[in-house]
């Protein structure tokens, strides 16, 4: 009896010890995180186009590289990183021998090959989209299936940079040898995301690629979502219709600092925004017009009122942020003398002046003040305000107004800002909407981009912005930060100061 009372209690002791242990693996299993498989990232407008070899603006490029990957790239610090190309090395002042990754799929299952970066290299050196970044490229070479070599037409210091931007990508030749002209409307690439629609003014919409030759991203789709009001970015975040967003909103800025579910990811960037004077107009041709417009305008009080220190006044063509940047006895606002100046060109009582701007609050703020600011010396100033894309269409044009304009260096070298804003070649089609000419300055852009020696590079680009400040193509009113609102859910988000985001290495948690 004593034995079957002892076995009865050792039975329960054992059913209690293991509704003990189901129960704590219960616990963990409901304890274990659950994600969101959809990410969703607003930005300011709709893209332009999704041809990296055709692509001049950031919206556009921040698609274009989750579905595409250049051989090179560079890392949140802005190291140069393998990409398609596992190594390199340089032979001599103009060659460069690359060797590709292994069994990289596009994703329309074709593999890797040298013919693919073959095409794309030297499409992106004549496109007149993106051949300020990669002209120098005299030819690329097969060396064999695995290797290709990347002659340049003189030595160029900032190669490999240049080789990590937007525009040299590489995509599948027999898809855009198809397609022509339509590449955009059905991409391929071989990134981390595979292009699944696009609805026009609304959003873009890409798949995760389950063929990635990296490690496999951890959402399974992408939403970019095109929502031009700033404040209603901000109220998408914080409903969590989207899970983050691009360029944040100055008082939604200050809100994000101490959010309870929001988060503000800020980092000094290579951007700029300034007032660009179009040498085509007869009015511009004038200096004494353009001084005048330059010393009527206080960039620090833009600063301080617009930006609330997510900028700062500038005082040179080149952002500080980068190389080669050199603080140049800058304009310093002077109504007096703007008035003089004015009165020697001819114009004592002023004049009416357009000012075209794109649809961007933040930027909308920027001419509504410094429309009070000519009002001073007699500038009747006009605000046109466009959608993004009508805008880069319109500022293209000859015989412009005046028009607030900005610039990002997709490299983070110098060459990347300087070439493109300034250098004659690049009027018409690139950031030299201001049809800007300098034998001078190109030369020393020129000399620059044909150096390998750091020390000599900087030294001319510190010459060149004397010599750009002299000419005032345009005035560079601030260097401003680059920013991102988030939802605290997500996870492994970081931003470079080139506007690089890594999509295939974010998490959402659901709850």
């Amino acid at each position: 009896m004593k034995k079957k009372v002892l076995l009865l209690l050792i039975l329960i002791i054992v059913l209690i010890s293991c509704h003990g242990v189901l129960s704590n693996k219960q616990e963990k299993i409901s304890s274990t995180p659950k994600y969101k498989k959809d990410f969703i990232i607003a930005q300011k407008s709709d893209v332009k186009t999704l041809d990296p070899q055709r692509s001049i603006d950031t919206v556009s490029n921040h698609v274009i590289d989750a579905m595409f990957e250049p051989l090179v790239k560079l890392d949140i610090d802005g190291n140069i990183q393998p990409a398609l190309a596992t190594s390199w090395e340089r032979l001599d002042e103009c060659t460069m021998l690359f060797h590709l990754r292994e069994g990289v799929k596009f994703h329309n299952g074709d593999t890797l090959s040298p013919e693919d970066v073959k095409y794309s290299l030297e499409k992106a050196a004549v496109s007149p989209q993106t051949s300020y970044l990669l002209n120098m490229i005299k030819e690329v070479e097969i060396v064999d299936s695995n290797s290709v070599k990347i002659i340049t037409s003189y030595p160029f210091g900032a190669l490999l940079k240049h080789l990590a931007s937007t525009a040299a990508s590489i995509v599948n030749k027999k898809a855009a040898t198809l397609a022509g002209e339509e590449f955009f409307k059905n991409p391929v690439g071989t990134g981390a995301f595979t292009f699944e629609s696009w609805i026009a003014g609304d959003r873009i919409t890409l798949n995760s690629f389950k063929d990635y030759w990296g490690e496999k991203p951890k959402v399974e789709k992408v939403i970019f979502r095109s929502i031009p009001e700033v404040s209603n970015r901000m109220i998408a975040l914080e409903t969590e219709e989207i899970d983050a967003s691009f360029d944040i909103g100055i008082m939604d800025r200050e809100a994000l600092i101490n959010h309870k579910d929001l988060s503000l990811i800020e980092v000094e960037s290579s951007a700029q925004l300034y007032l660009s004077f179009d040498q085509t107009n007869p009015l511009f041709k004038d200096i004494r017009v353009r001084q005048a417009i330059s010393y009527a305008i206080d960039n620090k009080t833009l600063a301080e009122a617009v930006f609330r220190g997510s900028a700062s006044p500038a005082n040179s063509p080149l952002p500080s942020a980068v190389a080669g940047h050199k603080d140049i006895d800058y304009y310093k606002q002077n109504i007096e003398l703007a008035k003089k100046l004015l009165a020697e060109a001819e114009y004592p009582n002023g004049f009416p002046l357009k000012l075209w701007v794109n649809d961007e609050s933040t930027r909308v703020d920027m001419c509504v003040i410094i429309q009070g600011q000519l009002k001073e010396i007699g500038i009747d100033v006009d605000i046109e305000v466009f959608e993004w894309g009508t805008f880069l269409t319109k500022t293209l044009e000859h015989n412009k107004p005046l028009y607030l304009f900005s610039w990002s260096g997709s490299t983070g070298d110098a060459d990347g800002i300087l070439y493109p804003m300034f250098h004659s070649s690049q009027r018409d089609v690139s950031a030299n909407r201001s049809n800007y000419f300098s034998p001078k300055v190109d030369s020393l852009l020129d000399m620059a981009r044909t150096s390998i020696d750091e020390e000599k590079r900087l030294s001319l680009y510190k010459e060149a912005q004397e010599e750009i400040q002299k000419d005032l193509p345009h005035y560079t009113l601030v260097y401003n930060k680059l920013n991102m609102g988030i939802n605290k859910k997500v996870k492994g988000l970081t931003l470079s100061s080139t506007g690089d985001i890594n999509l295939a290495d974010i998490s959402i948690l659901e709850n």
